[in-house]
């Protein structure tokens, strides 16, 4: 078992398939195939299960697959200590997608001129996805919304380090007619547009519009996959949303539509305790550089 069986072995768990893995990596197909074999003979255990010419994560390989994704990123890790001055390798780095687009640009531009050698692996999904993904050494660090406990306190998982960075204004926006919340009863079939489950926002949308329609309310969801498809939503009459105000910015407001602010919420930068590199202490740096909190730079 060596480094580059490990490299292969998440690479081809990650795409879940031995082409993709092929391209991705720069090697033939039949190489690919051929070290995970070896690496199945080398732990006499089956990390993958052979469907219909399709793949899936065996059980073994699941278990197998969390040790493997640590010691690269500890080995990146060591790589990256030899010369601190001049990092290189790849940051694997996650971000919610209002995040993505309106924190993001100026950081990543920033980035790529202090670190030319480093490539950065930009992934966007909801913050539970993200905060697991980085537990479990598949991302480097990630942008997210952690839920807040009470006392206002982030729920911050033991093994993370977490980093405030942004405060963000957040608004719901209301369809033509709908003024406050409280004006649900005229809109007996409004339902909520928001991502899936995992995305902070969407909890805190839902809690906000339970406790403003008033008691025995319970909030339908419609799930959607963009900022501009919630707008839709809510522009066709039938669905409220909540977003960013610097995401809303962003966007054309369809006329005729009424935003009321919400509250607040903070974006956090979060890591693995056990685990740091020089491509990583520079994306802290230059994200402290734009943050708009105090907090965040004491």
């Amino acid at each position: 078992m060596n480094h580059t069986s490990l490299e292969i072995f998440s690479v081809v768990a990650e795409e879940m398939s031995i082409i993709k893995a092929a391209k991705r990596l720069g090697r033939v197909q039949s190489n690919i195939t051929t070290r995970i074999q070896q690496l199945e003979r080398e732990l006499d255990a089956q990390l993958f299960i052979r469907e219909n010419k399709r793949l899936r994560v065996s059980a073994q390989g699941k278990q197998f697959l969390v040790y493997a994704r640590k010691l690269l990123s500890l080995a990146e890790e060591a790589r990256q200590s030899l010369h601190p001055q001049h990092p290189s390798g790849e940051l694997s780095f996650g971000s919610m997608e209002c995040t993505a687009a309106s924190r993001l640009a100026g950081p990543l531009f920033a980035f790529n001129k202090t670190c030319p050698d480093v490539k950065v692996r930009l992934t966007t999904l909801p913050t539970r996805q993200l905060t697991e993904k980085v537990q479990q050494s598949e991302l480097d660090c990630a942008l997210v919304a952690l839920p807040i406990k009470q006392g206002q306190e982030t729920n911050c998982p033991d093994n993370l380090c977490c980093l405030p960075l942004f405060e963000e204004n957040l608004v719901m926006v209301l369809p033509a007619g709908m003024h406050q919340i409280t004006d649900i009863n005229e809109f007996p079939d409004a339902r909520l547009a928001a991502f899936g489950k995992g995305c902070t926002y969407r909890e805190i949308a839902a809690a906000t519009f339970n406790k403003m329609a008033g008691e025995g309310t319970n909030v339908q969801i419609q799930e959607v996959g963009s900022y501009h498809m919630m707008l839709a939503c809510v522009a066709s009459g039938g669905y409220i949303c909540l977003l960013p105000e610097s995401v809303l910015s962003l966007l054309q407001l369809p006329e005729g539509l009424n935003v009321l602010t919400v509250g607040t919420a903070i974006t956090q930068l979060i890591w693995r305790k056990d685990i740091d590199s020089p491509a990583l202490s520079n994306m802290r740096r230059i994200l402290l550089d734009t943050s708009n909190l105090t907090l965040g730079h004491g």
